[in-house]
């Protein structure tokens, strides 16, 4: 109709803000009836440039112009109350879709949208704050009883003298209101969220809201994630309204509290905040299972914390559906939060339970305190910090859906929340287990590094935990999870094996030594020995001397002093190559390998637990049987770890070719496309180690046939490059990028185990293989 254009809105707030003087524009208002209001509300222009083009006006400027009218001390008498209420609803409608604009195009986070200096969260609070704005959304939002008497029973008790600015949407913006105070009643407070009128003019996003309360209304129990749904219309959803923070201003608030590591790689996961939000999360997606299905849009700002003193408590779930946003069905630049949901969801606009999985999985990375990597792969930190955290997170997050849940063995039924938690608390309990003796003062740190120290005790813990969890879990119902529980504590085994025998190594390096000096040399236990076998007198040790060539003196300090050097120098990067970064991570699978890949794991898992062992075999054999020994076991030991490095990239870059490669080239998500930089760390080590093995191997050679004879200062450059390259650099600087590397490698190469002998099964039954669970399915749609 002619008198309800949004022209004519357009050109009386051009004469009411002094920037025409065409005449009786804002007199025409006056006469507007509410099918008036609606008319042009609707023809807004969505986005700022269009705006501009038909009102030749920037959107922003507008707005500064229309707010400086509104906050003028007297009120302007051109208008009635009632149009000017009518006024301030057309400019929280212009201030809520400019914030989604700087959202959706510009990437603006939600706090940092601004207009002249003021946050418009602050601009909006004032505006609804206003009795002319509360009368204009009472008349504009409210609905037809001939299009839903529920509706308009439920508008018929709120309270409109008690809305108040909530925060705002993609495409909404949310007030609270409370009911109307009646005898006997206790008042209510709702949360409103009203879709900003110009998106009414899209009918998937009406349909979407009008259907919001028939798929996930009814009341809730104080135990149910899920928000009560009183009511909802083709504009508006009426819920209960919720006290807490969204999950993303709390983790936005740990952000701003925690310091920047000095490398990102060493950013550490948040043990504390996983065991505390990533729980509630899981229980809150077990009961949401249980009650609706699936969310579809599991991102941090639909996730309410709440707190009884100060301590989160329980998890809230609003906004289920897919989001228009994601989908494309609104136009715009990706939000921030679209990498917290699915692929199949941003290509398809369906959901499912697959796609939650995704969406927890990108939630816990982002509770662990770690920012997100590319989509469907898992930051290093966490294979830094747990081989096991990190191969369920890929279980989650992997981008193609049939592929979730595949190594874990969790059902992905409605039951796979209850499992994915017990899993996701057994890793929680591991690190906390690692992390009960880290060092916290200054002492404790400087005495941590020294070899030993701390590594039989933390190792110790792990090996308890996962004891317990072995006995706890059912064999027959979680094969998988029962393989992973006694591959990790097989190893948890080596691992205190190789402290213990890395100790009892340095302890005789040093009691040798200690010899040699003749510095307090009056062990008790020798003399005990020694008197038990009737040697009474001798200040040799029994056994251990017994086997010493008859050409190696002790004491000899200066003689001897060649041998203690090179050997003290080996021992303690010995013991830090395996601990920190073999002991958590093995290439075995529960799948059988055959042929080359066979090979590549035996020859990779061989050389990994050696490396527990072999050090202190090639430092032993020279310390206590020839000094001269240690001419030929120097080059040994350093072309064993040339020999380690080769096995461990021959099996890795293998596994992420064969990743790569998965599907027809499609590849597997949780291996990154292009070089992986962790694993180049261990790349780069490789011809080094080589071409340090060549040097060590000719002169020792020379060395052990009397052609050279600087045999101190030849062990001083090999002690130097041990403790400079081998200490501080291979097993220091570099171990949490090579671990990273690794872990990813044997991670992908488990996945493909698994995928192959589904992919072989279906074929051996002359079928294509099914997804484990149901497609996607397309559902109702509420507002962005």
């Amino acid at each position: 109709m002619a008198n309800g254009s949004v022209d004519l809105l357009a050109a009386a707030c051009a004469r009411l803000t002094g920037r025409t003087d065409e005449r009786d524009a804002e007199r025409k208002l006056n006469g507007w009836s509410i099918r008036d209001w609606r008319s042009a509300l609707l023809d807004v222009p969505l986005d700022e440039r269009a705006y501009a083009d038909r009102f030749l006006v920037d959107r922003v400027v507008e707005i500064n112009r229309l707010w400086t009218w509104w906050s003028a001390p007297e009120p302007d008498d051109r208008v009635t109350p009632e149009t000017a209420g009518f006024l301030g609803l057309f400019l929280l409608t212009l201030i809520s879709m400019h914030r989604s604009d700087r959202m959706r195009y510009h990437g603006e986070a939600y706090e940092a949208v601004a207009i002249s200096g003021q946050s418009t969260d602050a601009l909006c609070t004032v505006l609804v704050a206003d009795p002319r704005v509360q009368g204009a959304i009472k008349r504009l939002y409210a609905p037809s009883p001939q299009k839903g008497r529920k509706a308009a029973t439920v508008w018929g008790r709120v309270d409109f003298n008690t809305v108040a600015f909530h925060r705002g949407g993609t495409t909404s913006f949310i007030l609270t209101v409370d009911t109307v105070p009646q005898p006997g009643v206790r008042t209510s407070k709702y949360a409103l969220k009203c879709l900003i009128y110009p998106y009414l003019r899209n009918p998937a996003i009406v349909k979407a809201t009008n259907d919001y309360d028939k798929v996930f209304g009814g009341e809730r129990g104080g135990d149910s994630p899920l928000v009560a749904v009183w009511a909802s219309h083709d504009s508006w959803i009426m819920m209960e309204f919720l006290e807490g923070d969204t999950l993303a201003d709390k983790l936005r608030e740990i952000a701003n509290g925690r310091k920047d590591p000095r490398s990102e790689l060493l950013r550490p996961v948040d043990i504390e905040q996983l065991r505390a939000l990533g729980t509630l999360l899981l229980n809150a997606m077990t009961a949401l299972a249980e009650e609706v299905g699936h969310h579809n849009d599991l991102t941090p700002s639909n996730i309410i914390v709440q707190k009884e003193n100060g301590a989160p408590v329980r998890i809230k779930l609003i906004d289920l559906g897919v989001n228009f946003l994601h989908t494309r069905t609104l136009v715009g630049a990706e939000s921030r939060e679209s990498v917290y949901i699915a692929p199949e969801v941003k290509a398809t606009g369906k959901g499912g339970d697959l796609a939650d999985l995704y969406s927890v999985g990108m939630v816990l990375i982002a509770i662990g305190g770690i920012p997100h990597s590319a989509p469907g792969t898992v930051p290093d930190q966490f294979y830094v910090a747990s081989v096991g955290l990190a191969r369920l997170l890929e279980d989650l997050v992997d981008a193609d859906p049939k592929q979730r849940l595949a190594v874990s063995g969790i059902d992905p039924g409605r039951g796979r929340f209850a499992e994915i938690r017990d899993l996701f608390e057994c890793e929680i309990e591991v690190l906390e287990a690692a992390e009960k003796n880290k060092p916290k003062t200054p002492y404790q740190r400087l005495k941590n590094l020294l070899p030993g120290v701390n590594a039989v005790n933390r190792q110790r813990e792990i090996w308890k935990v996962r004891r317990r969890q072995a006995k706890r879990i059912d064999k027959r119902k979680h094969p998988m999870r029962a393989h992973h529980l006694r591959q990790a504590r097989g190893l948890k085994r080596w691992a205190v094996a190789c402290a213990l025998i890395s100790w009892a190594t340095l302890a005789l390096i040093l009691t040798w030594w200690s010899r040699d000096l003749d510095f307090f040399w009056q062990a008790k236990w020798v003399e005990y020995a020694n008197g038990l076998l009737n040697r009474s007198g001798d200040q040799s040790v029994p056994f251990l001397d017994d086997f010493r060539a008859s050409d190696y003196p002790i004491p000899d300090a200066w003689g001897n002093l060649p041998v203690r050097i090179v050997a003290l120098s080996y021992a303690i990067p010995g013991l830090r190559l395996y601990m920190n970064i073999f002991a958590d991570m093995t290439p075995r699978s529960a799948i059988r390998r055959r042929g080359w890949k066979g090979v590549r794991t035996a020859a990779a898992s061989f050389m990994m637990r050696g490396s527990a062992v072999y050090p202190s075999v090639y430092i032993l054999l020279p310390t206590l049987v020839q000094r001269k020994w240690w001419f030929l076991f120097s080059p040994l030991g350093v072309i064993t770890v040339a020999t380690l490095i080769t096995a461990c990239l021959w099996f890795a870059l293998d596994s992420n070719a064969r990743a790569r490669a998965w599907d027809g080239g499609k590849g597997l998500s949780t291996v990154p496309k292009g070089e992986i930089m962790t694993l180049q760390r261990l790349v780069s080590w490789q011809p080094t180690a080589w071409l340090y093995a060549l040097t060590v191997v000719v002169i020792g050679i020379f060395l052990y046939n009397d052609r050279l004879q600087d045999e101190l200062m030849y062990a001083i450059a090999i002690a130097l490059i041990n403790i400079g390259i081998q200490t501080f650099k291979n097993t220091g600087s570099d171990a949490p990028y090579v671990r990273a590397g690794l872990a990813r490698a044997i991670l992908a190469a488990e996945r493909l185990d698994v995928l192959e002998e589904r992919e072989a099964k279906a074929k051996a039954a002359g079928k294509a293989p099914k997804p484990r669970a149901d497609e996607p399915v397309k559902e109702a749609q509420p507002v962005a």
